[in-house]
């Protein structure tokens, strides 16, 4: 792939929002240590290291921003080391939406003519040379001012996702392409016909039956100053409050914005959205159950962590952080041990977890 877009364009900014709580991975995964700092696989980097590998030939070092939660700071510091320049903290979690804002605008005061690539910390992606293809046409259509979101094929009908409704097939000059166009040419990215929240079963059954709708991974391009003049525009009342944020108020100020994530507050209600259907395999490693998909299996089907003994078992996930574990004749379950928790399920429990977490926080907050 030809990476000129990103040599040429040394304005393009890396920024990796890392600010969750991650308790869908409970009990490895705590308040203290979310998702995004856990190592997962065998080479031993957090989601968020991986997170800025793959970057590396995107965004140079100095163009890679770090949006984090008040409380990780020193956790993120340590991880990041060198590999970005600049680590915003949020005082308080206010959703994604605040936290886009007040990265854009601080953009706005250093780069304005800069190009935004918004990526979660905490989520898998596969085929990097694949991702920054993708990357790359999202680029070249926000440089024509479209708020460009990344869509991922379905492989299922999900119902923890929200939508896409793909539209008109755009070149990659933005240019709505003719059938007879399409003949000739591949699209690079398609118009947003709708968003849809999170479906109901039957819904998400017929998204994937009618093969126009796409995943919404939560990866956003576009350039800041058309973001910020749009935003400004949409939520006028967030926007000012952001533009009075000095260091000795952000605390009192960020908590007056309004808590909200990018999609309701800016993208569903904005105009000039395409989409680029992502070429890469993505996961939100959301569960367990998705821990085993993403990283690596013995030949058992079995993904294994820590001081672990297991005899004919298969496609489970074992981890253990804390004592000796040993699973012995089991097929398709979950065995996770830290040094003060421990959980047992069947993989396809696994949305079940948040069940864990509901009791805790009444029960034995000290454990999350």
């Amino acid at each position: 792939m030809k990476n000129d877009i990103f040599e040429k364009n040394r304005n393009i900014y890396s920024i990796i929002l890392c600010g969750g709580s991650g308790t869908r991975l409970w009990p490895l995964s705590r308040k203290s240590f979310p998702k995004q700092f856990l190592s997962l696989g065998s080479d031993k980097k957090s989601l968020l290291q991986l997170s800025l590998d793959r970057v590396k030939n995107i965004s140079p070092a100095k163009n890679r921003w770090i949006v984090t939660a008040k409380g990780q700071e020193e956790l993120c510091s340590k991880q990041v080391g060198a590999n970005a320049d600049k680590i915003i903290i949020e005082p308080e979690a206010r959703n994604t939406a605040p936290a886009i804002a007040l990265t854009a605008w601080q953009l706005m005061k250093e780069d304005p003519e800069s190009i935004m690539v918004i990526l979660s910390s905490d989520h898998s992606i596969q085929n990097v040379r694949s991702f920054e293809q993708t990357i790359y046409d999202a680029v070249h259509l926000a440089k024509q001012n479209f708020f460009v979101t990344i869509g991922i094929q379905p492989t299922y009908p999900a119902t923890g996702f929200g939508y896409i409704e793909q539209g008109l097939p755009l070149d990659i000059e933005g240019n709505i392409l003719s059938p007879q166009k399409l003949t000739e040419t591949a699209a690079t990215g398609y118009s947003v016909r709708s968003f849809r929240e999170k479906p109901n079963q039957a819904a998400a059954e017929q998204f994937l039956r009618t093969q126009k709708y796409l995943w919404n991974a939560g990866i956003f391009v576009w350039k800041t100053k058309t973001f910020w003049n749009a935003f400004s525009h949409i939520q006028p009342e967030s926007a000012s409050l952001i533009e009075s944020i000095t260091s000795d108020n952000l605390a009192e100020v960020y908590s007056k914005i309004e808590n909200s994530p990018i999609d309701i507050a800016f993208i569903e209600q904005t105009s000039h959205v395409a989409c680029v259907p992502a070429n890469f395999d993505w996961n939100d490693v959301g569960s367990w159950s998705a821990v085993r998909e993403c990283f690596e299996q013995d030949n058992q089907g079995n993904n294994v962590s820590g001081d672990v003994f297991h005899l004919e078992t298969k496609n489970s996930v074992i981890h253990s952080t804390g004592p000796f574990v040993s699973v012995i004749g089991m097929e398709n379950i979950a065995v996770i041990a830290t040094n003060d928790a421990v959980l047992v399920m069947p993989l396809n429990r696994s949305q079940d977890v948040k069940k864990t977490i509901q009791y805790l926080e009444v029960k034995n907050q000290k454990l999350l």
